[in-house]
């Protein structure tokens, strides 16, 4: 009987203080505040000392989420008002700060660039080509090619002073066009950009006897004809 008691006794403890548990936690979330008042209405995620710290989503006139500090969004975030704009990039202290994008509605463009103290400071252009992977080439360079096919994309070889229009196990891989291969042309026509590509290829190193592997991987965002020059 006595054994009984104690059991029943134990399980209405643990039961209040899982109670406990709960309604802390619930306390924690409802003093947890967020001092930007557009965004103050609604927050979930980490709390420090009764603020919002960490990362988190608050919500109120506007939305935010990202990380927060002291209660202020801080650091990488994105905020959308409720007109539909939006920014995606850095904070400090409850203000744009730092690299970011943000999109107008009006305007329906986009504005690359840098922010100080929440105003505008500085553009960013991106280049209208990039290199992002190059495997045992020497050298790629980009040429606008302002010939009547309009969006194409070809590629040249060159090894020794010697200039080819295909190579050896030639693989062309793309986000959009149509590939072609042949001694005349090697490349991708009807091309949308922004356009991402990769190129493999095998040659026969420079000291003889080695079969190697070369690639390229590259993107471009200005739409127009382009020629490739790949040395090796």
């Amino acid at each position: 009987m006595r054994i009984k008691l104690l059991f029943k006794a134990l399980a209405i403890i643990l039961v209040l203080l899982l109670f406990r548990d709960v309604s802390i936690s619930q306390n924690s979330i409802g003093t947890c505040k967020v001092l930007l008042e557009s965004i103050s209405k609604e927050y979930t995620g980490k709390c420090k000392d009764g603020l919002a710290h960490g990362k988190g989503i608050a919500s109120g006139i506007d939305v935010y989420e990202g990380k927060f500090k002291k209660g202020l969004p801080h650091g990488k975030g994105n905020y959308t008002w409720k007109d539909g704009s939006y920014y995606r990039g850095n904070w400090r202290n409850g203000v744009k700060s730092g690299t970011g994008s943000f999109y107008s509605v009006d305007s329906h463009e986009i504005t690359k660039g840098i922010w100080k103290d929440d105003a505008f400071f500085k553009e960013i252009v991106d280049p209208p080509y990039e290199v992002i992977l190059k495997t045992g080439v020497t050298g790629v360079n980009f040429h606008e090619d302002n010939t009547k096919t309009l969006y194409q994309i070809q590629f040249f070889f060159l090894t020794l002073g010697t200039q080819s229009k295909s190579a050896a196990g030639l693989q062309i891989h793309s986000t959009s066009g149509q590939t072609e291969v042949s001694r005349d042309f090697s490349g991708m026509k009807n091309a949308l950009f922004p356009f991402e590509g990769t190129v493999q290829f095998f040659a026969t190193s420079k000291l003889g006897g080695t079969v190697v592997r070369y690639e390229v991987k590259f993107k471009i965002t200005e739409a127009n004809s382009w020629k490739i020059m790949i040395r090796y």
